[in-house]
């Protein structure tokens, strides 16, 4: 629907050019390394996972409710007569409370979603929001689609005790499952062979699914095109797509990180 603007923020894993081609506004989360700002639009994420595996330290904060009312504001100053802010799980997230308070203060209503999940998942909320404007839907209409896809996403992920985690204490490979806004260990492996079958697992007692996979650094990607392979070879994925995780979630889960998140396949259509 032409006046309704979307505004998410850049844990959602949105690229620029899907962004872009969304005319969604990202307000930035704020990350450093060994106290620099880091802005991964200008600088490299290989280099990122690069000094987090040599030993840097990294740290995030979430945008401010002055960043996220200004970015409500440029879209009343674009025209917009309604915005829809989509954003992580606020029992583990902040960006979803102050979003709310600059909603409170903005000129313009502003409807905030809360999608219950994290990461990539943000950013499907925000493409399925997208996708309701887009077939002539109300800020009402894109709200509820976030809404609704975000309460049925499922997410795990894998990652290795080492410099640059803050997740893992155990030696080895643990696999994790994002469950009532938190991360629950699942089990801790050996291999990434062998935490790949666990995720292979999970997603192959559903039924036909969408799946995305991720990963952190390029050490990585092997391990995220076997899963893929894997994923497809079970029939239960009806389609797939790729991620890389972003500097804002590596420096929590460290360079070598392997994310999956599913969601029923029908809820795409």
């Amino acid at each position: 629907m032409d006046g309704v603007a979307i505004c998410t923020d850049s844990s959602a894993l949105l690229s620029a050019s899907a962004a872009a081609s969304l005319a969604v506004d990202v307000v930035p989360l704020t990350v450093t390394l060994d106290s620099a700002p880091f802005d991964e639009v200008m600088s490299s994420l290989d280099w990122f996972y690069e000094r987090l595996r040599a030993g840097a330290s990294s740290e995030t904060a979430d945008p401010a409710t002055q960043e996220l009312l200004a970015a409500y504001e440029r879209a009343a100053d674009r025209g917009a007569e309604a915005v829809v802010s989509i954003h992580p799980d606020a029992r583990i997230s902040e960006i979803a409370t102050s979003a709310e308070a600059a909603a409170a203060a903005a000129s313009l209503p502003v409807f905030v979603v809360d999608t219950r999940t994290v990461g990539y998942g943000v950013g499907l909320c925000v493409r399925a929001a997208a996708a309701a404007l887009a077939s002539g839907g109300a800020a009402g209409d894109a709200t509820r689609a976030a809404s609704r896809l975000g309460a049925s996403i499922q997410n795990a992920f894998v990652v290795r005790s080492g410099p640059g985690t803050r997740v893992s204490p155990d030696e080895g490979w643990t696999a994790f499952r994002y469950e009532y806004g938190a991360p629950v260990r699942l089990s801790v492996h050996a291999t990434l062979t062998e935490a790949v079958a666990e995720l292979v697992d999970l997603v192959g007692t559903q039924t036909q699914v969408a799946a995305a996979i991720g990963h952190a650094a390029r050490e990585v990607e092997p391990a995220a095109d076997e899963l893929a392979r894997r994923l497809a070879a079970t029939g239960v994925v009806a389609e797939s797509e790729r991620y890389r995780l972003g500097a804002a979630a590596a420096a929590v889960t460290g360079p070598d990180c392997l994310g999956l998140v599913w969601w029923p396949a029908a809820s795409t259509r």
